[in-house]
Formats: C-alpha cells, sequence, structure tokens
C-alpha cells in the first residue's frame, strides 16, 4: 500500500520497491527500469486503422526534484531506453523503441498541480522521438514531430498509473525515404506504466 503523505520538506530516499512509494512525495532522482504497456492507434496509408497493443519496458532517468515540496516541484526526466513488441493484424511484428538520431526523448514533471487544492496530482510530460521496426516487412519509419505522452500522477516513480496522447496525427516516415510521403499516421497512444523489472 503507498504510504499518505510525508510532511518532511527534504526530499525522500530514492524508492525501489512498492512499499518505498509515497503519495504526494517527492524522492530523490534516480534511474527506474519500469515495465510498460501501451496501446498505439495507428492508420496505414492503403491498409487502414488499428490498434495495437505493444508490451516490454522503459528506462527513465530523474533528476534531483527542484524542491521538496510536492506542489512547487518539478522534475526533469530522460527515456534513457524504451523496448516494447506487439502484433499488427495489417504489418505484423512491431518493435518500438527511442530514436536517438532524430533527438532525445524527455520532459518533465511540471511545477504546480493539475487541481488548486491539497494533495492533488501533479502532470508529467515527455516529448518522444520514436522508431517502429516492421519486422516482417524490413521497414522502419519514424516521427518526425515529437509525440506528447501526459501524465497526472500521485507519485514518483508513477508505478500504475497511465496517460497518453489524447486524439493526433502524427506522420510516420520510413528510414528509406525520410522527406518522402509518410507511410502511416500515429493517431492515439494509451499507456500503463508497470513495476520495478525484475533484476
Amino acid at each position: 500500500m503507498i504510504e499518505q503523505q510525508n510532511v518532511s520538506k527534504t526530499l525522500v530516499p530514492n524508492p525501489k520497491a512498492l512499499s518505498d512509494l509515497q503519495l504526494f512525495t517527492m524522492p530523490e532522482g534516480g534511474v527506474d527500469a519500469l515495465s510498460f504497456i501501451t496501446w498505439d492507434t495507428i492508420e496505414v496509408i492503403g491498409k487502414g486503422e488499428e490498434t495495437i497493443e505493444f508490451h516490454g519496458s522503459y528506462t527513465i532517468e530523474r533528476a534531483n526534484p527542484t524542491s521538496a515540496d510536492w506542489a512547487e516541484a518539478s522534475i526533469d526526466i530522460t527515456m534513457r531506453d524504451l523496448n516494447v513488441n506487439g502484433t499488427s493484424k495489417l504489418v505484423g511484428r512491431v518493435h518500438v523503441s527511442t530514436n536517438a538520431e532524430m533527438g532525445i526523448s524527455a520532459g518533465q514533471v511540471r511545477t504546480g498541480t493539475t487541481y488548486d487544492a491539497p494533495n492533488s496530482p501533479k502532470m508529467c510530460q515527455m516529448y518522444g522521438y520514436m522508431k517502429f521496426d516492421l519486422l516482417d516487412l524490413g521497414v522502419t519509419v519514424f516521427n518526425k514531430e515529437q509525440i506528447v505522452l501526459e501524465h497526472t500522477i500521485t507519485h514518483v516513480p508513477p508505478i500504475g498509473q497511465g496517460g497518453g496522447t489524447g486524439y493526433v496525427n502524427i506522420p510516420l516516415y520510413s528510414t528509406i525515404d525520410p522527406d518522402g510521403a509518410p507511410i502511416a499516421i500515429l493517431h492515439r497512444v494509451k499507456t500503463h506504466i508497470g513495476a520495478w523489472l525484475d533484476k
């Protein structure tokens, strides 16, 4: 069970287990390798639209918060790794990872809270550059426009929580012809953040 808010105005130790998580409390910076599930709605141009369920993991590096106060603090975050796999009815097996060639996938737990009330969630935003390997076709597609993932969170890391993009129209281009017409459109991402990976 997640503990209730710690009234201390100092950073709590970096959580390493579910029993360490505390609501509305800022921990020291750290690196979290977490299980990750996404549901990506993608339109393959000329073939149709579907939602693909991906399972795997991602690794997030968290800087130290700017304050020990939950409402005041912000945290810079970087996605160091993404490794999820799913199967499409239209194109077969798909592997998704970060795309460092396009840019760093990074974001921030924002200062303030989503509601003007005590013990309110904070907004966490991640701006991602991804590549989608269509393994059975031998094709890789990628986004030029950042994919903005948003989560409202009550603890750090936000294990058990989720979010996504809302409806979007983000073109996905082939790495073979990056300046040509897109071959797919990403319309939505929904996410679920799981627990730490077993070591």
